[in-house]
């Protein structure tokens, strides 16, 4: 295919966009890119937009498209298509084992293997072209093809890491004029610089939901980054700890473990946040969620979080129960239900803070938790938490009254029902 390639069958010079060719509709192109990209709009809207202002200004295209590689736990990359008179359809790129096999077929991987950025191809010819998805362009009537790769940089150098994947289709007699390439070929770099910054948005959210959650991402983009800011909130407290956790670290190889935990916690966070809870930090092998009661009836905040622990604890008996007949390590994991005042804020050094929940309702729950073990119970109910869930009483089952260290009073801890 690359002997074809390099014969020039198929590909064209790359025309200069001379004097001639530049009118104030290019201009006023320019100055919409510029404007879409401070706003940070998103692909689709961009694309949208500017196949629409093409047009406008005569380049006759049927299709474009645009990707970008992102920065998510499951997601590769991003992407959106846009065909004349249909509109945009989006596309994510989903982490796999391995490349797709229309994308080791397409013209963007023959151009990086290559070192390429950009590529023409005449699709007037009668004869197939060497790429699957451009073939099925030629035989739907594209007459011409333009695909092209720009990378972003750091401190004025390029990256082989990120950048944008552009591709522009024509249907009309004979495809794109000198002119209509030109164009193209001149307004990309100002169509990725709109795309970059919308990029390097999304990126932040993207690691910020990651690693500190939704909520707590918000508020740091939005400036809440100072050490000691902290706001009072009345919250559930949902904590959780795999038991045995340190002693079995000691004998379970270390990819075995990680295999384990992630496992273990896929049990936990969709549920937390189906129920409208936030993760809010991993404990090594444990983890601190909350179910804020802003302006909602306690009750009903606490009959959720209960709901949440016993689809938890489900879960992970399922698990279990699946990795002891696959003859894997297993563990048990306690959680504990507590309601009080949380400071939520940033916390910790100057340069090196932590935006977390602290304050004495959440060492009350690790408290509480050191006592799952001791009493053979996977779920731990505060008195305080008790209190307020009036509609999930029935539920509820007195286990006694305990001390707990280094709080005052002892206090009635309770376990759902059938436990």
């Amino acid at each position: 295919m690359s002997r074809m390639l390099e014969r020039g069958a198929w590909l064209h010079e790359a025309p200069v966009l001379t004097s001639e060719h530049q009118s104030p509709s290019l201009y006023a192109i320019t100055d919409w890119l510029t404007e879409q990209g401070l706003l940070r709009v998103n692909f689709g809207t961009l694309l949208e937009g500017y196949c629409e202002r093409l047009l406008a200004v005569d380049v006759p295209l049927s299709r474009g498209y645009i990707s970008a590689r992102t920065l998510h736990p499951t997601v590769r990359g991003t992407g959106c298509s846009w065909r004349a008179g249909e509109g945009i359809q989006s596309e994510f790129y989903i982490y796999g084992t391995k490349e797709s096999e229309e994308y080791l077929k397409s013209p963007f991987r023959w151009m990086i293997g290559r070192g390429e950025q950009r590529m023409r191809l005449d699709l007037t010819r009668n004869e197939p072209v060497p790429f699957p998805l451009v073939e099925r362009l030629r035989q739907d009537g594209a007459t011409d093809y333009l695909a092209q790769v720009v990378g972003f940089g750091v401190d004025g150098q390029v990256s082989e890491q990120t950048g944008v994947l552009a591709s522009w289709t024509s249907k009309a007699p004979g495809g794109f004029s000198e002119r209509d390439v030109a164009v193209l070929d001149h307004m990309m770099p100002r169509l990725a610089l709109a795309l970059e910054a919308r990029l390097g948005h999304e990126i932040a959210v993207n690691l910020l939901d990651t690693y500190v959650g939704p909520e707590a991402g918000r508020r740091i983009l939005d400036g809440e980054i100072r050490r000691g800011m902290l706001e009072a909130i009345p919250a559930v407290i949902f904590y959780a700890d795999l038991r045995g956790f340190t002693a079995m670290a000691d004998q379970t190889r270390h990819d075995e473990l990680v295999e384990m935990l992630n496992a273990y916690f896929d049990c936990l966070v969709p549920v937390v946040v189906k129920h409208g809870g936030y993760v809010l930090k991993f404990l090594g092998d444990g983890l601190l969620a909350t179910f804020p009661l802003a302006e909602r009836v306690p009750a009903e905040v606490c009959e959720t979080a209960l709901d949440a622990a016993a689809e938890a604890l489900d879960c992970v008996q399922q698990l279990s129960a699946e990795r002891l007949e696959a003859g894997k390590a297993l563990m048990e994991l306690d959680l504990v239900l507590h309601l009080g005042e949380v400071f939520w804020g940033n916390v910790g050094s100057a340069d090196r803070l932590d935006f977390t929940v602290i304050g004495p309702a959440v060492n009350e729950a690790s408290r509480i938790e050191a006592l799952c073990a001791q009493h053979a119970r996977n779920l731990l109910i505060s008195e305080t938490f008790a209190r307020a869930a009036t509609s999930s009483s029935a539920r509820l089952v007195s286990i006694g009254r305990y001390a707990l260290r280094g709080v005052r009073s002892a206090q009635s801890l309770y376990t759902l029902d059938g436990l």
